[in-house]
């Protein structure tokens, strides 16, 4: 029985050695060292650590690893909720600047404009938005008068 014993535990004493030299740090400041140096430590670390019991030390184990993906998780959910707010705003960005050119193009049918000059004020829309935010910025009386030129190329020189 001693025997047996003696046995395990040399055995257990391998496993933890063979563990040490796979699992050695990736940071390690002395790369020059050899394995048996990092065995060496992880072991005395071992011994101290360790219950005797060999479920005991697995659950602890496991209970450090838990903690340790809690707080990667934690940390990608936090990154997460970032870049879900920020693509929430640049889509109400693009919501907003979309009902403003939805409703330039319906008050220029208002106004009586034929598809094909919808169509360039739309065009000159995309390109000057300045130009969409002052014909809705206009009072009604204006409106027409502003479409005309800015169709016409008058404000050109302007910007």
């Amino acid at each position: 029985m001693k025997k047996e014993i003696a046995l395990e535990d040399v055995r257990d004493q391998d496993d933890i050695e063979e563990r040490a030299c796979i699992e050695t740090p990736r940071r390690s400041v002395d790369s020059t060292s050899s394995c048996s140096k990092k065995r060496k430590k992880y072991s005395v670390k071992l011994k101290d650590s360790s219950s005797g019991d060999r479920f005991l030390d697995m659950f602890v184990d496991v209970q450090g690893e838990l903690k340790s993906v809690c707080k990667h998780v934690g940390t990608m959910a936090e990154s997460m909720m970032r870049v879900a707010e920020v693509q929430e705003k640049i889509v109400s960005e693009e919501d907003t600047q979309q009902k403003l050119q939805n409703r330039a193009i319906l008050e220029l049918q208002k106004l009586g404009f034929t598809g094909t000059e919808v169509v360039n004020a739309a065009l000159v829309f995309v390109k000057v938005p300045d130009h969409m935010h002052m014909l809705l910025a206009l009072p009604d009386s204006l409106r027409r008068e502003y479409i005309l030129k800015m169709l016409a190329g008058k404000f050109v020189d302007i910007v």
